[in-house]
């Protein structure tokens, strides 16, 4: 999780060195005085401060630039800070925002979108699939670019299945070989059962366990069980 880009804030080295092992919700009380994307991380930094909530308002990113409950876990920390990375990044370099139209660039993809990060995702060429999820992609069970949601404490974490059946968190852009370890992150636990929680939706919006999909497939005979 420490090599996840929503976990950075720049600092200067004297004062991170300073800071040491310091816990977090005593570090953000001192973090003000040098940037706004660490000193919000402060819950009274935004007090009086109007020019940052218009900000924050006009671009939408009320949800991610702001501080967090001692409560918190990291990971939710982490997932709220790349989101905020990555809309900041878009606002930046928007092509409308320097001058520019779609149509000036016939070969542009939006970097942000989702379904460009899921079909960027290379294809592992004459390997047999080692993951039930990388099976059920290479039977046709479930197609690349399709979105994966996991639950924990109230909050949804959303993933891409990439071609090679590996899965892509959109809050983050790690790509994880299994759901196993994906899991892991976000539920900030040494194992994770990704088959029972990351789930697909139906037509209708209901939400099917990864596991349940695979068992229904192996019953339909369009899935084979792995020899162990």
């Amino acid at each position: 999780m420490r090599n996840q880009f929503g976990a950075l804030v720049l600092l200067p080295a004297s004062d991170n060195a300073s800071f040491g092992a310091m816990p977090l919700d005593e570090k953000v009380v001192r973090y003000g005085r040098q940037n706004v994307l660490v000193g919000v991380l402060n819950r009274d930094y935004h007090r009086n401060f109007v020019g940052l909530r218009e900000f924050a308002k006009e671009n939408q990113v009320e949800a991610f630039l702001r501080p967090f409950s001692p409560k918190a876990s990291m990971a939710e920390i982490t997932d709220a800070r790349q989101n905020l990375y990555l809309r900041l990044c878009a606002r930046i370099w928007s092509i409308s925002h320097i001058g520019l139209k779609e149509s000036d660039l016939p070969s542009f993809r939006d970097p942000f979108a989702v379904s460009a990060a899921a079909t960027d995702a290379p294809v592992v060429d004459k390997v047999k699939p080692k993951t039930d999820l990388a099976r059920m992609v290479a039977a046709g069970i479930l197609s690349p670019g399709t979105r994966i949601v996991l639950s924990y404490r109230d909050r949804d974490y959303w993933a891409v299945i990439c071609p090679d059946g590996r899965v892509r968190l959109e809050a983050t852009g790690a790509v994880y070989t299994n759901v196993n370890d994906a899991g892991c992150l976000i539920r900030e636990t040494r194992t994770c059962d990704g088959m029972k929680f990351w789930c697909v939706l139906d037509e209708d919006g209901t939400r099917i366990s990864l596991r349940a999909r695979r068992d229904a497939a192996r019953e339909a005979g369009t899935l084979t069980a792995r020899r162990r």
